[in-house]
């Protein structure tokens, strides 16, 4: 039974339980030029530990990836991958066991094995340099990215974690007022990343406000300092455009969790977002998570 949102404040508190909990994850996108189309997706299995807070007054975090596997356009596994998936699987082991530490509301703050990382990061690109002498140029931008001072911010605006570390407990939540949040979409049109303002709002609860779900928008934030006008006009200028042709980039961003107040969990989060420069270019991303034991 639903009723309408009173103006009362609605805070939800996060399950503060030290155990493990299981979850399963995809990360889809397609892309659409011209004619051309393609299609990526990955699935994941992995445990969730919370070991309690540390003494910076964070809480500390664990996941390990159990399982990894690629998807084909019938979210069937694919059993015989080609070589840049093959390595593309390879290189995704570095982030099997990641250390986080996380705010109350569950924003992720930082990783800390930052040095595993690497170090696993070392160990492959020996063995993937050995078989395939001609991925230095991937190898470079690889260490580039994992040096201590870059390595932060990859993780910080990955897609999958900013949308999984939802950010969203001890929040004041009020029926026609919007939590606000900053974020970066990485890669979202090539490998231009560009920022956004994400706003989430209570939009269905029951009397005992034991299921509410939670939905969230977004629109670009282009009067951020960042925002990346001239590589955008560079992208739509690679495009087949006619001399004098007028495009936009539109942008449409829809996400949901499903979440259980009286345990301080996120069931289920769907997130669905694209970009699309009409019959030219469309990237579209989806992010999808379950936990596999519901409370």
């Amino acid at each position: 039974m639903q009723r309408a949102l009173s103006h009362i404040t609605q805070t939800i508190k996060l399950n503060g339980e030290r155990v493990t909990r299981t979850y399963t994850a995809e990360v889809i996108n397609r892309i659409e030029q011209g004619k051309n189309k393609s299609h990526s997706a990955v699935g994941i299995e992995f445990d969730l530990t919370f070991y309690g807070m540390d003494q910076e007054g964070l809480l500390s975090y664990r996941i390990e990836v159990k399982k990894r596997f690629l998807l084909n356009e019938k979210f069937s596994i694919i059993r015989n991958v080609n070589k840049a998936e093959k390595i593309a699987l390879r290189v995704a082991t570095i982030n099997d066991v990641l250390e986080f530490r996380a705010d109350k509301s569950f924003k992720l703050n930082r990783i800390v094995n930052t040095q595993e990382i690497r170090q696993k990061w070392k160990d492959i690109k020996t063995e993937l340099l050995e078989e395939f002498p001609d991925l230095l140029k991937m190898i470079s931008d690889f260490d580039w990215q994992l040096q201590e001072d870059n390595i932060q911010q990859v993780f910080l605006e990955d897609n999958f974690y900013q949308f999984f570390f939802s950010n969203i407990f001890y929040r004041e939540f009020e029926n026609k007022r919007a939590i606000e949040q900053p974020k970066v979409v990485a890669n979202a049109l090539g490998t231009i990343n560009i920022p956004i303002i994400e706003q989430k709002k209570i939009t269905k609860q029951d009397i005992g406000f034991t299921k509410v779900t939670i939905t969230s928008d977004a629109e670009m934030d282009i009067d951020h300092k960042k925002f990346p006008l001239a590589k955008l006009n560079g992208f739509l200028g690679k495009l087949p455009t006619n001399p004098g042709d007028k495009h936009t980039l539109d942008f449409d961003y829809k996400g949901t969790y499903k979440v259980k107040p009286e345990f301080g969990l996120v069931t289920k989060g769907t997130l669905e977002y694209s970009f699309e420069v009409k019959n030219l270019y469309k990237k579209a991303t989806t992010v999808t998570f379950n936990l596999e034991k519901d409370e």
